[in-house]
């Protein structure tokens, strides 16, 4: 990696957290700057504006995962095996930062249309396309049911992304007191998505999987 991408990558790291914690509107380039440990200057010569920032942040979390969520869709193997990655792998993306979803879903608040045109701007339709098409291909094969797009969708963040939006509430109900009706034997937040996991699996299945290969 050169030295120009390499400092790039620290600006979009650092600017994750600044985003994270200050929201869009709060976050400007001099907050930027001070987390990626550089001068205005030198952020300027790499992005011009927060926008640009915010941008390759976002894009830069689509591409690190759709690649890999496209491997797994179109590799030879079982579907219900192809469920369990997909899953699998949507965890260690979320778990890696857990305060992310969060952050995403205040900023669609904020300006759903601000998500959308980036999106578009940065060329991502084409990979939610390519994602489409390979399940579509699936179905064509029998080795899934044809859902449709918005049954997928909400099943994903209701599965996936609600454990991060109700975060704090989560840890206080299930990490509480010794007794509680809520509580549950566990150490931290990881611990307790560790737990979810499978429930998501076996829903995932259930929705996608035929009948007759449903086993659990």
């Amino acid at each position: 990696m050169g030295k120009s991408k390499s400092i790039e990558n620290r600006i979009i790291q650092a600017a994750a957290k600044v985003f994270l914690e200050k929201g869009y509107e709060g976050t400007n380039m001099t907050l930027i700057a001070e987390a990626a440990g550089i001068g205005r200057p030198a952020l300027y010569y790499y992005f011009k504006t927060k926008g640009k920032v915010f941008e390759e942040l976002y894009a830069s979390q689509v591409k690190s995962f759709t690649p890999g969520l496209l491997e797994i869709i179109s590799q030879d193997a079982p579907a219900e095996k192809k469920i369990e990655q997909f899953v699998e792998a949507y965890f260690e993306q979320l778990i890696t930062s857990p305060e992310l979803p969060f952050f995403i879903l205040r900023e669609i608040h904020r300006d759903s249309q601000f998500f959308s045109q980036t999106a578009t701007k940065l060329n991502l339709d084409k990979y939610f396309t390519d994602v489409l098409d390979a399940y579509r291909k699936e179905v064509e094969a029998g080795h899934l049911k044809d859902v449709p797009v918005y049954a997928l969708i909400m099943t994903m963040i209701g599965d996936l992304l609600s454990p991060f939006a109700f975060k704090p509430m989560i840890e206080t109900l299930v990490m509480g007191k010794a007794g509680s009706a809520w509580a549950f034997p566990v150490n931290s937040f990881k611990d307790i998505l560790l737990h979810w996991k499978p429930f998501v699996i076996k829903n995932m299945k259930s929705l996608l999987l035929p009948d007759e290969k449903t086993s659990d």
